[in-house]
């Protein structure tokens, strides 16, 4: 377990509280409306935001409920309770129900995913990145959607400097031929563009990206929905985490550490990525794709 010192645990009280304060200013709550809502005095809310007092574990689960977010209650709990040292991911801008995800995907050694019907975020242009977003956003006023799209551009160009570090961890992908020839994206030139990142990232050293075989090939293989799959460093010795399986679904990334659940997508991913074409087909693959984008 993290065990943070006195001053860490300031800051860490201090990156709860303001993001405390970002999901109730995105509820469009006052301080006064939220404290009467909660049960609490408008003075609590402004010194628990103002990072006066730290809160109590009971009354960021309050908030939490309040706010929306009750079930991703432990991702603020754990820093409260100087488990876990913040990062970027805990930045209030990143959706509290990704914060999990983006903490294990920044740590870890290998990701392997599966993504029948998307380009995954790792490998995504702007243009994509926009596109895919704006999809999945209810329908709202135009400005408000802009600035989500705009806020999820920016989340995933930084979620992919981890492919950039020095050790960054090997990303290994299985694409469906759906994520290549249904891209959300309107114009033919953004399409283009897409297949040529994907070209150039799978001619990077530590990326490796296979096409799957049509679904007639394939569908025996695995039926389930996309998922990724993240193996951990083993050093220093007692430090490492258990890999774990992130499944996307519709609402969200669902974290699975049961090791059954585990290993049984670990073999289903084996089995996709000898079902598909071997990466060193996949330049020519998607030099096919660029004439029907």
């Amino acid at each position: 377990m993290f065990v943070t010192g006195a001053g860490d645990v300031r800051m860490q009280s201090s990156v709860v509280a303001i993001r405390l304060a970002a999901l109730r200013a995105g509820r469009g709550l006052s301080m006064k409306a939220a404290a009467e809502a909660a049960g609490l005095n408008t003075s609590t809310i402004f010194r628990i935001e103002h990072g006066l007092v730290a809160p109590r574990e009971s009354t960021v689960r309050l908030l939490l409920e309040l706010y929306g977010e009750g079930e991703h209650a432990p991702r603020l709990i754990s820093l409260l309770r100087g488990e876990r040292a913040p990062g970027w991911y805990d930045a209030p801008a990143v959706p509290l129900g990704l914060s999990e995800l983006l903490e294990l995907e920044d740590a870890a050694r290998v990701i392997s995913t599966y993504c029948p019907g998307h380009v995954p975020p790792l490998l995504q242009t702007r243009a994509y990145a926009e596109s895919a977003a704006r999809c999945a956003l209810p329908p709202g006023p135009p400005g408000i959607a802009a600035g989500q799209a705009a806020r999820a551009v920016e989340l995933t160009a930084r979620r992919q400097q981890v492919l950039d570090r020095r050790h960054g961890p090997h990303l290994w992908a299985v694409l469906g031929r759906a994520a290549l020839l249904d891209q959300p994206l309107p114009r033919a030139e953004d399409r283009l563009a897409q297949l040529d990142a994907l070209a150039l990232a799978a001619g990077q050293p530590r990326v490796a990206v296979q096409v799957a075989r049509p679904a007639a090939v394939t569908g025996h293989l695995y039926q389930g929905p996309p998922f990724t799959l993240l193996r951990f460093p083993d050093d220093p010795p007692g430090a490492g985490r258990c890999d774990v399986l992130v499944l996307h679904l519709l609402h969200g990334p669902v974290v699975v550490t049961d090791r059954r659940h585990v290993e049984e997508h670990r073999h289903a991913f084996a089995r996709l990525a000898l079902a598909a074409h071997p990466a060193d087909a996949t330049p020519r693959a998607l030099d096919e794709l660029r004439l029907t984008a």
